[in-house]
């Protein structure tokens, strides 16, 4: 296997992972490729394996039909047969080095990472399959991560502002729980609103954290966001410098309603990271009303995606 560590880029969706996986493939040793989403679902129960012949088939061709993953890979998919062979042992550590590192090597790296915000929920897992690897954790309002979701997902039945505020909550205190138990040899914090307001001030230190030289083009992701995306595309704004046109956009563009229902479930950890706690006032008997009817959609919905992930019908979540 690689000497290099791997890097995991972690965070809630809409919290700048997309970003800073552009400024770090900047760095002509690393690339990171689009998100995986696979890692819990194929290894979560076997985290050691082994893998025989027949899964790494299995693998590889589920891998490289079904996920974006490999969006930007070079060429055809692996022989399952020469693959096997090159790994150095059939355990899922070497089997994702074996893939990551081809991957990185097609785009001129030598180290390969990863970019799942989901994986915020299974850094414990991930560093149990890969002892080396090391976390990057990016943090950003939950509120603006809340107007950004909605953006997003607006068509989905269970993005609501409750799931924003539930989610945000969740994959941060379990990133940041895992994060103490690994030190700070394998997991990083840092600020969205801090990286955007001056890239250069908050690469360095992360850089140092990974053992790698800083590169004044890491704080111009713009140069890859031109290559990959077009005007239309809603990455678009990675075409331009990073800034701070989306910090607070929460205090104009988020209805009383909402601010009020997302800090009744996340205030504590909004104040617990610094981020002042707007006084909207207390919620009427209406949105009292509301908030229970979204509290037991979240419920239903969560309850019934987790058995449907217990029988592997799903991906995890």
């Amino acid at each position: 296997m690689t000497a290099e560590r791997p890097i995991f880029i972690v965070g809630v969706h809409r919290s700048g992972t997309t970003l800073l996986r552009f400024m770090l493939n900047s760095h002509p040793r690393l690339y990171i490729p689009p998100e995986s989403d696979f890692i819990p679902r194929f290894f979560g129960r076997r985290p050691q394996g082994p893998l025989d012949e027949a899964r790494v088939a299995w693998l590889l061709e589920v891998i490289f039909r079904r996920y974006r993953l490999v969006k930007e890979w070079r060429g055809a998919p692996p022989d399952p047969a020469e693959f096997a062979v090159a790994m150095a042992e059939p355990t899922p550590a070497a089997f994702l080095d074996t893939l990551y590192s081809r991957y990185a090597r097609q785009h001129g790296a030598e180290r390969w990472g990863d970019k799942t915000p989901i994986y915020a929920s299974y850094v414990d897992l991930i560093a149990a399959i890969l002892p080396a690897a090391q976390f990057v954790h990016i943090v950003r309002d939950g509120r603006d991560v809340a107007l950004s979701m909605l953006d997003k997902w607006a068509d989905e039945i269970h993005v609501d502002v409750y799931f924003a505020a539930r989610n945000w909550v969740r994959r941060i205190a379990q990133a940041r729980a895992s994060g103490a138990r690994l030190g700070a040899d394998r997991y990083y914090e840092l600020r969205y609103e801090a990286l955007v307001a001056d890239p250069e001030a908050q690469l360095r230190p992360l850089c140092d954290f990974l053992g790698e030289t800083f590169l004044p083009q890491m704080a111009q992701p713009q140069r890859l966001g031109r290559q990959q995306f077009g005007e239309g595309d809603f990455h678009a704004a990675l075409r331009r410098p990073p800034g701070t046109s989306r910090v607070d956009r929460w205090r104009a563009e988020m209805p009383a309603r909402d601010l009020r229902l997302f800090q009744r479930i996340a205030g504590p950890l909004l104040a617990g990271l610094g981020y002042e706690v707007a006084d909207a006032g207390s919620m009427p008997a209406g949105e009292r009303l509301r908030f229970a009817a979204l509290g037991v959609k979240y419920t239903i919905l969560q309850g019934g995606r987790r058995a449907l992930q217990a029988l592997r019908l799903v991906p995890p979540i």
